[in-house]
């Protein structure tokens, strides 16, 4: 009896790594450059932009983040902001819980604790919750908390350097 080996559904995912970002923000000459890194580090990076002008998560974009080994969340002041965002970031918690997926944060000029907490988006959960429900903000701000009490790396708008 001949036997085939087979790899892990796992181990044939398209990316290394997917890159969550609000986007249109005063960071984003820190994530391309550190988009650029990874590529040149031969890491396969997902980072494309979410649909324009649509309310929710495209197809292809959660098959991106379904066909991606680890996650990479730029949280900023402004992350909040998006409503597509704050999606994203739960639907990225879900597959952390459910397929194991890693999840790297950089807390861009914000404080992991304020984002546990979420002080510094309250303005902009009060102005998502006059066009979206209760459940949705608070599956939203599960997964700010979940984000937010996982080690990873703060980077200051001042400073080009990282810390733990």
């Amino acid at each position: 009896m001949e036997t085939r080996a087979v790899s892990h559904p796992r181990s044939r995912l398209k990316w290394d790594m997917f890159l969550s970002v609000q986007r249109n923000t005063r960071h984003n000459n820190f994530t391309e450059r550190l988009y650029e890194a990874l590529i040149k580090e031969q890491v396969r990076v997902w980072n494309g932009d979410a649909e324009s002008g649509s309310h929710e998560l495209s197809p292809s974009l959660v098959e991106a983040m379904e066909d991606s080994v680890a996650f990479v969340v730029v949280l900023s002041s402004d992350y909040a902001k998006s409503h597509l965002c704050l999606e994203e970031l739960a639907k990225l918690c879900d597959l952390k819980s459910s397929l194991g997926c890693l999840m790297l944060p950089i807390f861009y000029d914000v404080k992991p604790w304020s984002v546990r907490r979420q002080s510094p988006f309250e303005m902009d959960f009060e102005e998502h919750s006059k066009r979206f429900g209760e459940e949705e903000i608070q599956r939203w701000r599960r997964a700010m908390n979940l984000v937010g009490n996982i080690t990873g790396f703060i980077h200051r708008y001042d400073s080009d350097i990282f810390h733990l």
